[in-house]
Parts: C-alpha cells; sequence; structure tokens
C-alpha cells in the first residue's frame, strides 16, 4: 500500500511547497506571513527526522516526521497531497506510525488551532495537553508494560 522511506536534502524543495500546498489555509486563517512560513522552514528542516510517504506506481504523496525520544515519540510533518486527501491514505500511515511505537509512554503532535486533521487524531485517542493562541500539543499517553 505504501512505504516510508528517508528523506534527504534534496528533497527540501518538495517538501517546502508541500508543507504550503496542505498549511496555506491555516497560515492564511492565522495571518502568518508567508516570509515567516518558509523562514521556520528552513531553520527546522532535519531530513534525518523526515520520512517521504510513497505508493507503487504513483511515487511520493506525503512526509510525516518522526523524533523518536527514550521513552516518548514526537510527530512532525505529517502533510499528504491534497489530491490524495480523504481515501483513508493519512489515516493509514498514522495508525502504521501509532502502532508501530506502541511501546512508547507517550506520542505528541503539534497542530495549528481550527487544524482539519484534529479529528483524525482524536479518532485515535489523542487529546490536546497544552494549547495557546495558534497552537494546540496533542499527546496519546499510555500505560507502558515492561
Amino acid at each position: 500500500m505504501f512505504t516510508l522511506s528517508q528523506s534527504s536534502y534534496s528533497d527540501k524543495p518538495y517538501l517546502a511547497q508541500l508543507r504550503m500546498n496542505v498549511l496555506q489555509a491555516d497560515f492564511d486563517r492565522l495571518q502568518l506571513p508567508y516570509e515567516r512560513v518558509f523562514k521556520r522552514f528552513e531553520e527546522n528542516f532535519h531530513p534525518e527526522h523526515i520520512y517521504l510517504i510513497k505508493v507503487d506506481e504513483v511515487g511520493t504523496i506525503g512526509c510525516i516526521g518522526i523524533i523518536e525520544h527514550n521513552d516518548y515519540v514526537e510527530l512532525k510533518n505529517f502533510y499528504i497531497e491534497p489530491s490524495f486527501q480523504g481515501n483513508g491514505m493519512g489515516r493509514a500511515v498514522f495508525q502504521h506510525v501509532v502502532e508501530h511505537y506502541k511501546d512508547k509512554r507517550e506520542i505528541s503532535l503539534k497542530i495549528f488551532k481550527g487544524s482539519r486533521a484534529k479529528p483524525l487524531y482524536e479518532s485515535f485517542g489523542f487529546t490536546v495537553k497544552e494549547q495557546n493562541e495558534r497552537v494546540e500539543t496533542m499527546s496519546l499517553n499510555r500505560s507502558v508494560h515492561t
């Protein structure tokens, strides 16, 4: 169905454009200047934490950032090409990642307030643990038996 493969610096232009395509409505709604958005992407681009979502016969349809720590995982930059949204692909990728890290005490992610993706994360049991005027931090906490 899909594979996750490590990104590289050569993927940076694609990922910058994908981010803009997916989040432009949020940037506009929150009145974030595009220069600031691009600068933040430049400063925080770390390909070693970003995995491309690839589908046979189609190619790359998105990405997800995964930063592993001892007992928790941060998810970032989860973007699906708009033409592939709404067909269950994002849910399948997210479920795969959540299952893969079932041994972690917590999985966390940040979304813009008003994000259309929030119901997806809530359906997996994620809840808002912190928020500010623009961003909500959601997490899935689990008791891990060792």
